[in-house]
């Protein structure tokens, strides 16, 4: 392990690395400032400091094990004390030429001669977290994951920091992966054609939404606003109902099958939650779950007036998209976003089974899944 003076770490902040240091280890987390989870700049406005006590305090909030797993992929050195001697973890020092191997020698195997900082070697893939870990990461993950068995749930909570690769065909693999401006490229045409649809069948055509077995209201094509509106609002329901009782159920392991769509829809996500190609749903698995939730629309309401408000929903969807990627990747700006990329957070990090509103917290006060302050 190499160690550096407070000099030597100085003359590498004046480069634009941001260093941290935690427990006497030298961190270079500057490839990871735009990915950390709390925004870039809680890393830049530690930049040099022990932010040991930070880590562990409940302010801004706890970290957690995956925190600590993620730092490890970032430490470069320890740090050397003023006088000299080397300050371990543990606590104890060393004189300066006594540590068990050379002081200028490898870190993590990668040699150091020249006493700058660098990578210290930790592949950015492996989960040094999870124990026995079966999984080949240097190979494809999807159709790996059934070899975790009753391990599996656990597995994908425990985030990594790094790229997934699902698929062994760079085709398939292409159709797995989504950059955020696509969502509003494929969804908002869509929209306009349901808009459009429903409004030329209820003016040629209107329905009645039966409210008895013998009455029911009649529907114009007037109401298209209001239905666009309701399906809005219930797009609120649909996000924390699919969340929740869809993507958070743990797949039985007996079913391999099960295994590798919760991992293909959500448990990806969730292994990797700082992914950007992973984050918005690609247009194949969305149109999927989009054609079943106007399918269950249609059991309640004539089709013609399910589209007006399907159409609402899939609004409701890009706003959820557009504030799910933001969250994840933007410096949000007012207290609303602020608190609700900090609720988020704490979904992934520190309790997947409760915080399943994204664009919202609204159903997690009813349904008692709200993380608390």
């Amino acid at each position: 392990m190499i160690y550096y003076t407070e000099k030597e770490i100085k003359e590498e902040i004046d480069k634009g690395k941001i260093i941290i240091l935690s427990e006497g280890k030298v961190y270079d987390v500057t490839d990871f400032a735009d990915r950390h989870p709390g925004g870039r700049e809680h890393l830049v406005k530690q930049v040099g400091n022990d932010v040991t006590q930070q880590m562990e305090s409940e302010t801004p909030h706890h970290h957690s094990l995956a925190a600590y797993t993620i730092l490890k992929k970032y430490c470069i050195g320890n740090l050397m004390q003023k006088n000299g001697d080397l300050r371990h973890r543990n606590g104890t020092v060393k004189s300066n030429g006594t540590t068990n191997g050379t002081v200028n020698g490898t870190a993590n195997g990668v040699a150091h001669s020249n006493g700058t900082v660098h990578s210290n070697g930790h592949s950015r893939h492996h989960d040094s977290s999870f124990p026995d870990d079966p999984i080949n990461w240097d190979e494809p993950l999807l159709f790996q994951v059934p070899k975790l068995g009753d391990r599996y749930f656990e597995w994908v909570h425990r985030p990594i920091d790094g790229h997934l690769r699902l698929m062994k065909s760079d085709i398939c693999e292409s159709f797995s992966q989504c950059p955020w401006y696509m969502v509003p490229i494929v969804w908002i045409p869509v929209v306009m054609l349901l808009l459009y649809t429903s409004y030329t069948s209820l003016r040629d055509e209107p329905c009645s939404f039966a409210v008895t077995f013998s009455e029911g209201i009649p529907i114009t094509s007037y109401h298209l606003p209001l239905l666009y509106i309701v399906g809005f609002l219930l797009w609120t329901l649909d996000e924390y109902v699919i969340h929740r009782w869809l993507f958070h159920l743990c797949p039985p392991s007996k079913y391999p099958v099960i295994v590798i769509l919760h991992f293909l829809f959500h448990g990806q996500h969730h292994k990797a939650p700082m992914d950007k190609m992973r984050l918005v749903f690609p247009p194949l698995p969305a149109a999927s779950l989009a054609l079943l939730l106007y399918s269950v629309y249609c059991l309640f309401m004539p089709y013609t007036m399910a589209l007006a408000v399907f159409a609402g929903s899939i609004s409701g969807y890009i706003v959820y998209d557009m504030i799910h990627y933001y969250l994840h990747h933007g410096t949000p700006y007012g207290s609303y976003f602020r608190a609700l990329k900090r609720y988020h957070v704490k979904h992934h990090y520190l309790d997947q089974q409760k915080g399943f509103g994204i664009s919202s917290k609204m159903w997690d006060y009813p349904f008692g899944t709200l993380i608390k302050e």
